[in-house]
């Protein structure tokens, strides 16, 4: 009986220890302050892109704004290629807007150099920008971790959050 209950109580702390060490911080959220500019071009070349997940056909980022300054609505669409957020993290963060985070996707701040392609695959309706991203951030505060996980923290990244968990 003593024997037994030490071995429950054993894999029990083994298991809170697993789960523990899985949400250790890997990336932390940055906090930024935006200032509000009217619409208009993007400048190509090197550039900051504040984006989010876009749920329409064609390009999958809707542009928010660049270089901290953020548009009164959508300002486009972009194509992202090298470092993105979506082939890194969990859908639960990229793709979905869950009611419980007010239907708002998380952003994310993209770094790259902007270009403009011609092609089949690109128009102005769809987005014929591409981000050719050198790495990217995740905006503060992080929404709509999965069910199993309502105490995750709001302001970094965890192993749960990659979709490779071995980071």
């Amino acid at each position: 009986m003593r024997k037994t209950k030490l071995i429950m109580v054993s894999a029990a702390l083994i298991l809170v220890a697993y789960l523990c060490i899985q949400e250790l911080p890997v990336k932390h959220a940055v906090s930024a302050e935006f200032d509000y500019i009217p619409k208009g071009e993007l400048p190509l070349g090197e550039i900051e892109i504040i984006s989010e997940h876009s749920d329409a056909s064609g390009a999958d980022w809707k542009i928010l704004g660049y270089n901290n300054h953020l548009f009164p609505s959508v300002n486009g669409y972009m194509y992202v290629e090298g470092a993105n957020p979506m082939d890194e993290l969990s859908e639960f963060l990229t793709i979905y807007d869950h009611g419980s985070s007010g239907g708002k996707k998380n952003r994310v701040v993209l770094k790259g150099v902007l270009e403009k392609r011609e092609g089949p695959r690109f128009n102005d309706q769809d987005g014929n920008l591409v981000l050719v991203s050198k790495g990217w951030e995740i905006l503060y505060p992080i929404r709509g971790r999965d069910v199993f996980r309502p105490l995750a923290s709001a302001s970094y990244l965890s192993k749960w959050d990659y979709k490779d968990s071995s980071r």
